[in-house]
């Protein structure tokens, strides 16, 4: 026997093509959402009061806000505290590997950190006794949710105000982005950056829908702009998609108010439900050009778990990138969903 070039092998007179598919075994390839998923709770998941997610180093990163940790989650069934907190609310993972996280607590710390892997923190920017109606002088704002560039740009929302704000690598001040947008939630950039997405759950219905801003290569943003709005919600049908729990067959009386995003490899973006009127306990999947409803992920019909209302936290993981798990910002269990396609950036 003996081998060519280009994947071909000789033996025996015969030529075969050996295919890059055997040598890349397991590796399947992404697929696009469609259709409804059906989210299942972890098996011995404590109940968390979970703001933020990620993935990081083999384990899942879950923000509790009381009581005030970062607990870690390791497939199958470990949970154990990584590190305790003053009020732990977003995370995400930088370039570097390293966990990028914002506390907020009224009155007594806003901080933007971050954390390696030994436990060791460093803090970017720090406020002490300030609270949601006197913001301080770094211009922290009230940050809430991450979502960190590969040059290392840090973007945070703001809850229950101070807008969209971002720190430029060696800045030594904060930028915001859009401050008339102040109600804002969760955050993530598209797979090639060059979009940051931002959820706002206030009331206005002019202004509650997903904003997008484009990013230039320095990480900076441009202007931002209505991308997915709640008139989607209120249109949009899917078929297969159960009655929602107030009876609606429309989308809005499943997610109601727009809360936790993330962003899948293939550019679809997902939008977690906040309570509103018995509603909120659902996933909306949006293809990439936002105008067409791709999925929805659902607690399963006959199940009494079903899932969590007041979705804050959505976060690709698993050893594969391919589970999205979904925790509430209320008491609830950890929630997972297996799909075919992983989290945008996704590192094992």
């Amino acid at each position: 026997m003996q081998a060519g070039r280009c994947g071909f092998v000789i033996w025996g007179g015969v030529i075969c093509l050996v295919s890059s598919a055997l040598a890349l075994a397991g590796a399947a390839e992404d697929r696009p959402v469609s259709g409804v998923y059906f989210a299942e709770q972890v098996e011995s998941s404590p109940q968390f009061q979970a703001a933020g997610m990620a993935w990081w180093n083999g384990r899942l990163i879950i923000a509790n806000r009381e009581p005030p940790a970062l607990h870690a989650f390791t497939p199958p069934g470990t949970f154990e505290v990584f590190k305790d907190l003053t009020r732990p609310v977003g995370v995400a993972v930088d370039a570097n590997d390293r966990l990028v996280f914002t506390e907020k607590e009224g009155k007594v710390l806003y901080r933007l950190a971050r954390c390696a892997a030994d436990g060791a923190v460093e803090t970017l920017l720090e406020e002490v006794g300030v609270d949601n109606e006197r913001p301080g002088p770094a211009g922290l704002g009230t940050p809430h949710f991450l979502a960190v560039h590969p040059n290392g740009t840090t973007y945070w929302s703001g809850f229950p105000n101070g807008g969209t704000r971002y720190l430029l690598p060696g800045a030594k001040e904060v930028a915001v982005a859009a401050p008339r947008i102040v109600h804002t939630f969760g955050i993530a950039l598209s797979p090639g950056h060059d979009w940051l997405y931002v959820s706002s759950k206030i009331p206005n219905a002019d202004r509650r829908c997903i904003w997008r801003f484009p990013v230039e290569q320095d990480g900076r943003l441009g202007e931002g702009t209505q991308f997915i709005t709640i008139d989607q919600f209120t249109t949009t049908h899917l078929e297969g998609l159960p009655p929602a729990k107030d009876g609606s067959d429309k989308l809005s009386g499943w997610v109601g108010r727009l809360q936790g995003l993330a962003v899948d490899r293939l550019g679809s973006i997902y939008v977690g439900g906040a309570e509103a009127h018995h509603s909120g306990s659902a996933v909306a999947v949006f293809s990439p050009d936002g105008k067409k409803l791709a999925a929805m992920i659902v607690g399963k019909p006959d199940s009494e778990q079903g899932i969590p209302t007041n979705i804050s936290g959505l976060a690709f993981g698993g050893a594969d990138g391919r589970t999205l798990f979904i925790a509430g910002a209320g008491k609830y269990r950890l929630y997972r969903a297996r799909l075919p396609v992983a989290g945008a950036g996704f590192r094992d």
